[in-house]
């Protein structure tokens, strides 16, 4: 009695995923992209191909979006912010991140030939989605502390230039106080632009 209770215990527990069960997710979470009709066959591929990179960028731009609306402080700068995405988004590698989980080939007989069209079942493999999210939030921490460490330079560099304006102008007893202020504002407004531009 008390083995079978065992027994079927350890036949009820949870058990690891099994490469099938992985497999059946991705079909049941696939989404058909078709792609142009082209006269032939791997025309139709190439294009079904593109419009399945295509779709999964802009997933990813979404993915992204959301990301930084939850994760953006408010003192780091929206552009900054969407100029660092940009780029990071153009270094992800979409098509190792998307899976072709079925393809649907047609064919159609015309008068001056036959065309073809392609269209590709994609899905995303759940564990490159997570690992991409894992960089995504590690390149929001990494703009959050760069950005952080300028904030404190142009700081730095601002008190530094005070104190260089002040003691200049006390030295010429005041004679050089618009210049030496001019030259102040214009170096001053010239640290956030070589800061952030380089």
């Amino acid at each position: 009695m008390l083995a079978a209770l065992i027994t079927a215990t350890l036949t009820l527990s949870p058990q690891a995923p099994t490469a099938d069960r992985l497999d059946r997710e991705l079909v049941a979470a696939a989404v058909a992209v078709r792609g142009e009709t082209e006269l032939s066959p791997a025309e139709a591929y190439a294009s079904a191909s593109r419009a399945a990179t295509a779709h999964m960028r802009v997933r990813w731009e979404e993915r992204t979006q959301r990301a930084v609306e939850l994760r953006r402080p408010f003192w780091l700068p929206e552009l900054l912010v969407e100029h660092r995405m940009q780029r990071w988004l153009a270094d992800l590698p979409i098509e190792q991140i998307t899976k072709v989980v079925d393809r649907e080939d047609k064919e159609r007989v015309h008068e001056f030939g036959n065309s073809y069209q392609t269209t590709l079942w994609v899905a995303e493999e759940p564990r490159s989605v997570k690992h991409g999210e894992r960089r995504l939030r590690a390149e929001l921490k990494r703009l959050e502390r760069t950005t952080a460490v300028k904030y404190g330079g142009i700081a730095a560099g601002w008190a530094v230039l005070a104190f260089l304006v002040g003691w200049l102008d006390r030295l010429s007893r005041g004679y050089m106080t618009g210049r030496l202020r001019l030259l102040g504002v214009l170096c001053g407004a010239a640290f956030p632009a070589v800061l952030f531009v380089g």
